[in-house]
């Protein structure tokens, strides 16, 4: 198999990975509206690794963002002739799909199902700490039942500052006790603290329904600080989608060879 471009657009970041056989050889991030540095950021990525756009099979974009997306087709046509697929629109995540409304359901939410899936079995539970934190289960047959949605950490953290009148502006990093002793300790420990609690509780439910060998993995931007106060994070795989899109990348060239 060529080199494939697995892209994820997220509402903060868009990440891209380039990878081989479904190993994953280099991967970028760059902001998702500031769609000038796009192509430059792609070319830079390939020129890393030596390779060439003709070396690339296809582009394979996963995204929640229809915007971005299409801004971001625009920029790879104009970069020379490439295959592009979309998944949703070209490739279908191979997992039965449980949710009332299937539409409603992100791409990216059940590319991490159906890697995690795949990747570390089933039942388990994925914790995406983006933007928003969604919880993406899993059952024990492999199907995709649903999840939750929340705010994300730092959106909690920035509206704590936009919405009253006395509390500051505080960055995100390590709390450093459970009990706050001044405004801002007591701001990261809220927030930190909190939503690893929330992150226990809510996985001990899912382990009480789905069984006790469920596995709880984390991705997104905050995963690495927030497994810190969640005990009940088991692995952190910040490339759980771009690694889920390879996979679907394999499964759609197999799919066409044996079709062909």
């Amino acid at each position: 198999m060529k080199h494939i471009l697995a892209v994820d657009i997220g509402n903060t970041n868009i990440a891209v990975g380039l990878f081989r056989d479904c190993c994953l050889i280099r991967r970028a991030s760059m902001p998702t509206h500031n769609c000038g540095f796009h192509a430059r950021c792609l070319k830079s990525l390939l020129q890393k690794c030596r390779v060439s756009l003709s070396e690339v099979e296809c582009v394979i974009i996963s995204s929640v963002v229809p915007v971005a997306l299409s801004r971001l087709v625009c920029e790879l046509n104009r970069m020379g002739p490439i295959k592009i697929m979309i998944i949703g629109r070209d490739i279908k995540v191979p997992i039965k799909n449980l949710y009332k409304i299937k539409s409603e359901v992100g791409q990216d939410r059940l590319v991490n199902a159906y890697a995690a899936k795949v990747i570390y079995g089933a039942p388990s539970v994925i914790v995406d700490f983006g933007t928003a934190i969604t919880f993406d289960i899993v059952s024990k047959k492999g199907e995709y039942l649903g999840g939750l949605i929340l705010p994300g950490i730092e959106m909690s953290l920035k509206s704590l500052y936009q919405k009253t009148a006395l509390l500051p502006r505080v960055e995100l990093k390590e709390a450093r006790s459970v009990i706050g002793r001044d405004t801002v300790d007591s701001m990261r420990g809220g927030i930190l603290f909190g939503f690893g609690a929330m992150c226990d509780g809510l996985t001990e439910q899912y382990r009480k329904m789905l069984g006790g060998k469920m596995k709880v993995l984390a991705t997104g931007g905050n995963a690495n600080l927030i497994k810190r106060y969640a005990g009940s994070i088991q692995v952190v795989d910040e490339n759980i989608t771009l690694k889920g899109i390879s996979l679907l990348a394999e499964h759609a060239c197999g799919k066409r060879r044996r079709d062909g």
